[in-house]
């Protein structure tokens, strides 16, 4: 039946059917008419000051992406340590060799541009020459400075003390905050800045067994008992008392591979004329006549 209805072209006229749905919904005006003025509303100042503080935020947020993106890294330090009993060897961005003894600290920026070290505690040095960039170490209320040489520091922070001990080449050896010619140490020669005095000068007994720790080796050459005992305490970190003072005169010369303290002190007992007892850990008497004079 539809198909034989007759049929004519339709259109819809969208915008006058609104205006007339308009017109009837706001009786005669228009919404647009209708719509209220728009209110201003003024912020406090508690608001305002959030807004303040969250642009900054944004300021610091973006800055950091900024830095991020550049990447731009604020400097730094890689930082090696060694425990109780423990001793490492490592090599600086410029192929130097760093032996660093038990409780020691070295640090240093990656890319070592400066060839600059800060030492906490005990190391052995060996630095690659290079003129135009001098090697300088800083342990505290001292400052090393070399160009290419091997040399000992020890720099433990709860002693009265530094020392520097040069095997080879030349080192300068200053006080860091004071402007004052260096100590130029030479081969065999040990710096020592006493803390409390706040001054660097050459030890008058050299410290033959300096790196000992390193070498596991001691060596004595004609050299008083009281250098002796001093070398021991200090390679063992024991207390030896002496009993008859006299002993402390008495010349030794000899040498210990692997050194074993109780050996050693058999050994030089034997040769000298004294005996030792443990009197606790970490503590010794040597007693007896010792040498005739």
């Amino acid at each position: 039946m539809t198909e034989i209805a007759p049929s004519s072209p339709f259109e819809a006229d969208m915008t006058a059917a609104w205006a007339k749905v308009d017109a009837a919904v706001s009786g005669g005006k228009t919404l647009e008419e209708k719509r209220p003025p728009a209110k201003i509303v003024h912020l406090s100042k508690n608001i305002r000051r959030w807004s303040a503080a969250a642009a900054v935020l944004l300021g610091i947020a973006a800055f950091a992406w900024w830095m991020k993106a550049t990447k731009l890294e604020v400097p730094q330090y890689v930082e090696i340590k060694t425990l109780p009993h423990e001793k490492k060897r490592v090599t600086l961005p410029d192929s130097s060799h760093v032996w660093l003894n038990e409780n020691s600290k070295l640090a240093y920026e990656p890319r070592f541009e400066k060839r600059h070290v800060n030492l906490e505690g005990e190391a052995f040095f060996e630095v690659e020459r290079i003129v135009e960039r001098p090697f300088e170490i800083s342990t505290g209320d001292a400052t090393t400075t070399v160009l290419g040489t091997s040399f000992n520091v020890r720099a433990y922070p709860v002693e009265e003390r530094i020392e520097v001990t040069v095997r080879t080449g030349k080192v300068a050896f200053a006080q860091t905050k004071k402007k004052e010619t260096p100590v130029l140490l030479t081969p065999g020669e040990t710096g020592v800045f006493d803390k409390k005095a706040k001054k660097v000068e050459v030890a008058v007994h050299e410290l033959e067994n300096a790196d000992a720790w390193k070498t596991q080796k001691l060596t004595f050459d004609d050299e008083k008992l009281v250098q002796v005992v001093n070398t021991l305490e200090r390679y063992f970190d024991v207390e030896i008392e002496t009993a008859n003072p006299s002993l402390l005169e008495c010349a030794y010369t000899s040498s210990f591979e692997q050194p074993d303290l109780e050996g050693i002190l058999t050994v030089i007992g034997t040769t000298i004329g004294f005996e030792f007892s443990k009197k606790e850990e970490g503590h010794y008497v040597l007693s007896g006549k010792g040498c005739s004079h």
